[in-house]
């Protein structure tokens, strides 16, 4: 369930070891516009997806965690022909995201009903295509209190991981709510070292990031880029001065790209940004290469093990 487990993409099992620099929360598809009406937040364009990704490649990078949700627009046959034409390991993910964009069946069905269907994703693979999913998410929670869906949710996240070792990434945006989903994943008994709070660059507060990190679990900065949530230069610093209290083993890094302005055909910073210009501004914040490569190498090669 660590460095002795595989990591689960869509193109297969592979060794911890194949990894590279990763980002840990993106979004290739993804269908946001349903529920808001914007149509900045769409991403559908099969071919736009494998030339944005050639940033990535160009960055360093080697793999992304793509944690579009069923009830965000998953689709897993398109994953995996992006992944065969990029070259890159995309690890796919499973559940639902959070309250306005659940469908019927969070409600109707019971929360070990849900469970197994996660579990049958991460272990047999989604219904119809054998394509598995690797981690559990974005479980999210949509203000700064869990509704009783959304806590039945993370409730069913925390089975299904316990059932197969998978880790949770969860969706804690503009608000500290990271620590109430660690409460409800540590009353169903999961292992916190396994939970990544997603979001954590949303909400600047230093003792709201430690009280995760001290839970065991990981403080992940994943909204690189977006300046209206918090400009990068209070990311990089904050996210220095917690590396530098000695807890680089417990930070993953991401941006989040899931609105068609991200992407470079449209003007935005693209999926390279993190491993070239916020790399630049942590450097210029003090932070060596090895820990860099320990946020962007080592970490997710232990979380996406099991």
């Amino acid at each position: 369930m660590s460095e002795h487990g595989h990591i689960h993409t869509v193109l297969g099992e592979i060794a911890p070891s194949d990894l590279g620099r990763t980002l840990m929360h993106e979004h290739v598809f993804c269908d946001i516009y349903r529920v808001t009406g914007r149509l900045n937040e769409l991403l559908n364009d099969e071919a736009l997806a494998v030339e944005e990704l050639a940033a990535l490649r160009n960055a360093g990078g080697s793999a992304l965690v793509e944690v579009t949700t069923p009830d965000l627009g998953r689709d897993p046959r398109a994953l995996r022909r992006v992944a065969e034409k990029t070259e890159l390991h995309i690890v796919m993910g499973a559940g639902w995201y959070r309250q306005p964009f659940y469908p019927p069946e969070v409600d109707r069905l019971s929360t070990d009903r849900l469970a197994d269907i996660m579990i049958e994703e991460l272990t047999v693979g989604v219904a119809a295509t054998g394509i598995r999913a690797g981690i559990i998410g974005e479980i999210g929670i949509d203000l700064d209190y869990a509704t009783a869906q959304e806590e039945r949710v993370l409730r069913a996240a925390a089975r299904a991981h316990k059932a197969t070792g998978a880790p949770i990434t969860t969706h804690a945006s503009m608000y500290p709510v990271g620590l109430a989903q660690l409460e409800i994943l540590k009353d169903e008994g999961a292992d916190l070292s396994r939970i990544i709070i997603g979001h954590c660059d949303t909400y600047l507060d230093q003792a709201y990031h430690l009280a995760i990190l001290e839970a065991g679990a990981y403080v992940q900065y994943d909204t690189v880029g977006r300046n209206h949530m918090n400009p990068d230069c209070r990311r990089a610093k904050a996210l220095a001065e917690l590396a530098r209290l000695g807890w680089s083993r417990q930070l993953l890094l991401s941006s989040d790209r899931c609105h068609r302005s991200d992407l470079r055909a449209f003007g935005g910073l693209g999926y390279g940004y993190v491993f070239t210009q916020f790399f630049d501004m942590l450097r210029a914040q003090g932070i060596d290469d090895e820990t860099l490569n320990t946020i962007a190498i080592e970490n997710p090669r232990r979380v996406l093990a099991w």
